[in-house]
This record gives structure tokens, sequence and C-alpha cells, in this order.
């Protein structure tokens, strides 16, 4: 699995967990612990496999994540 996103707020996690879930895509949150992300200022990272990377970066372009 290879990282594609990673953010600090629990909001973008939220959403692009339930986008990812809507379009079947199997990923991985490290480091989620939403304790950690607010008290610590960690970042989550998105992590997916390497064949539905390009597919996960459009749909997070898409939704306003990553930049065009």
């Amino acid at each position: 699995m290879i990282e594609v996103y990673s953010t600090y707020n629990p909001g973008d996690i939220a959403v692009i967990k339930s986008v990812l879930d809507s379009e079947d895509i199997h990923y991985y949150f490290q480091g989620e612990n939403s304790n950690m992300l607010v008290a610590a200022g960690a970042y989550a990272r998105l992590l997916v496999q390497d064949d539905q990377a390009q597919r996960v970066r459009e749909i997070l372009r898409e939704a306003g994540f990553m930049e065009q």
C-alpha cells in the first residue's frame, strides 16, 4: 500500500472514508486516532493499494481535497 494523501482534519477523514466506501475502494488511514490528531497536530496518512492510487487521486481531486 502507498500513501496518496494526508490530513490532520477528522472531518476530512470522515468525508474521504464515505466517498471511498461508496466507490468500493480498499484503504487504510494510518494514525487516524483523533486524540493524537487534535493534541499533537499529527497527520493521518491515507494508504491504498498501488493499482488503485491513481483512481483515488482522481476522486480526491474531484472532491476538492487535492489540487488539479
